[in-house]
């Protein structure tokens, strides 16, 4: 037992591998400090959802609004009706939710978190005015593509 615990090499920790060993802490905290300066502009980036999800909203709408036949606005201004050649749609706020159906079936959400809406059309242009409940309010202008 006593020469298993006694090692053959009686020198000790030598200055090389301590330099060795100071050059690798070295490279990674760099690394890691390269990482934090790196994480800083990703993080306010993608921490504002609400826009991220009123653009998604926005491309949503528009692709709906492309081949209307005939297109009305609600008389509170809290949504919009109109047809198309998948039928009649609504698009309407329920409580904090901007919301689709279709022919009065199913109720895809649209946009969440939304305090109050305002929907209003002038010709072919529809205006939607959104009010976060964080606060923020966002608006849009939508061209309606109208065919007979």
């Amino acid at each position: 037992m006593s020469r298993i615990l006694k090692s053959s090499n009686d020198y000790g920790y030598t200055l090389i591998e301590s330099l060795f060993q100071l050059i690798i802490f070295a490279v990674f905290v760099q690394l890691f400090l390269l990482f934090f300066y790196w994480k800083a502009p990703i993080e306010r980036h993608y921490s504002d959802t609400t826009s991220l999800s009123w653009e998604m909203f926005a491309v949503d709408l528009q692709d709906e609004l492309v081949n209307v036949r005939k297109i009305e606005v609600h008389s509170n201004a809290k949504g919009i009706q109109f047809v198309t050649e998948r039928g009649r749609i609504n698009i309407e706020q329920n409580n904090t939710v901007i919301r689709k159906s279709i022919d009065g079936l199913g109720h895809i959400p649209f946009l969440t978190a939304v305090s109050s809406t305002d929907f209003r059309l002038n010709d072919t242009t529809l205006f939607v005015a959104a009010t976060m409940l964080d606060g923020t309010r966002k608006e849009r202008d939508f061209e309606v593509g109208i065919y007979p």
